[in-house]
């Protein structure tokens, strides 16, 4: 919603249409908006955003680290020998999942090499 207003409110105020990177920036810093009032109103939305918002994201960035730290666990519990994302940075791999199991492991009929922990879905 704030997006939609931000968007017309500048259409209304400003000679071009404004570029999405110039929305997106607005939305992520509010102090940007040049209307003292809609910022504060944008700035209010954005924090109270029960679904996309700030401190959503907290929570969902704590709740897939806990689900990390419980694979880890698992991991060791079964003693599986395994990479974790930092072991794989600091080898040079620029995309990494979370755990790279070094000899792999069949469950099921399928050959698990790797795993990537989604806390939030899957």
């Amino acid at each position: 919603m704030a997006r939609l207003i931000l968007e017309r409110f500048l259409q209304e105020h400003e000679e071009t249409p404004p570029s999405k990177s110039i929305i997106n920036s607005m939305l992520r810093d509010p102090s940007q908006i040049p209307d003292g009032v809609l910022a504060n109103q944008v700035y209010q939305c954005i924090v109270n955003d029960c679904c996309y918002g700030p401190l959503v994201d907290c929570i969902k960035h704590a709740i897939g680290h806990e689900h990390e730290v419980l694979l880890r666990d698992l991991l060791l519990e079964k003693n599986l020998s395994f990479l974790d994302e930092d072991q794989l940075r600091a080898k040079g791999y620029d995309k990494t999942p979370d755990f790279i199991l070094q000899v792999p492991v069949a469950v099921e009929g399928h050959i698990i090499h790797w795993i990537e922990s989604k806390a939030s879905f899957g």
